[in-house]
């Protein structure tokens, strides 16, 4: 028979186990996430109007949505009237943000002149954002934007300015900007500008939406929704959606045909720029 002195060594021995087992099941899950949210994808936009004009995100959520995707797209944004990314990482919100939570991707979106006047500014924060995202094992994705209606000679440079520090920071790029002056090109009456000639009407968002969808999910935007909705708040349910706009189907089809050969193309794009940075 054991003796009552190696009973207690063996019930010893066996709290130990059940105590270590405990504490790497705590482990495991304090580093883990939820089923639900491994099964989505998790996006954060930083930007300024041009982002929350006409919800952008939640507007992209709906195209995913209405792709039936796997995958469910999640969004949150910050997002300051006219601010620039140096804006964004001095405030501090952000980068708080960007560490709090999980994302698959950060988008981040220069103030719109920005990059045509202040390029080494815009580089600068675009590097420094660039950095804390890869730290948290996310991916940049730069949101390309368009030129003012009455600029469009300037849609090259905005080109170039995000192409060329994308190609930098081997971060991927949502070709805004060259869908809507192609689209532009392809059909005049598709207004894609608000009244201020600057920030997006629904269908400009649209277009946008459509962008960011072929570039997060990598799948066509043919045959998704065509009909553009916004929201009353930042946390959208059904009921309170606002149906800004439903487009023709010729129209739909074609800006989503355009988009997608454009978003397939952007490899193309890129392959024409160095990725040495513009002091």
């Amino acid at each position: 028979m054991m003796s009552n002195t190696k009973i207690v060594y063996v019930c010893l021995f066996l709290l130990m186990m059940i105590a270590l087992f405990q504490m790497l099941k705590r482990h495991i899950q304090a580093n883990s996430f939820p089923v639900a949210e491994q099964q989505a994808i998790r996006v954060l936009f930083i930007g300024n109007s041009y982002t929350y004009f006409n919800d952008l995100p939640w507007l992209t959520q709906q195209l995913a949505a209405s792709a039936k995707e796997p995958k469910k797209l999640e969004t949150e944004m910050v997002v300051i009237g006219g601010a620039t990314l140096q804006n964004h990482w001095k405030r501090g919100k952000a980068l708080r943000l960007l560490k709090a939570k999980r994302w698959d991707y950060v988008v981040l979106q220069e103030q719109s002149t920005l990059p045509i006047t202040n390029l080494q500014e815009m580089y600068k924060y675009a590097t420094l954002f660039d950095a804390e995202i890869k730290r948290v094992n996310s991916q940049t994705v730069f949101y390309l934007t368009w030129a003012k209606q009455n600029q469009p000679e300037t849609q090259q440079i905005l080109t170039d300015a995000y192409m060329n520090i994308a190609q930098e920071l081997k971060a991927k790029v949502a070709p805004v900007g060259i869908a809507w002056q192609k689209i532009q090109e392809a059909n005049l009456k598709l207004n894609l500008y608000s009244s201020d000639k600057s920030h997006p009407s629904p269908i400009g968002s649209y277009v946008a939406a459509c962008v960011f969808y072929t570039t997060l999910y990598g799948n066509s935007p043919v045959g998704l929704s065509r009909r553009i909705y916004s929201s009353n708040d930042s946390t959208p349910q059904e009921n309170n959606r606002i149906e800004l706009e439903s487009l023709s189907e010729t129209d739909a089809e074609m800006i989503q045909q355009l988009v997608e050969y454009i978003v397939k193309k952007n490899s193309e794009f890129r392959s024409q720029y160095s990725g040495v940075r513009i002091n």
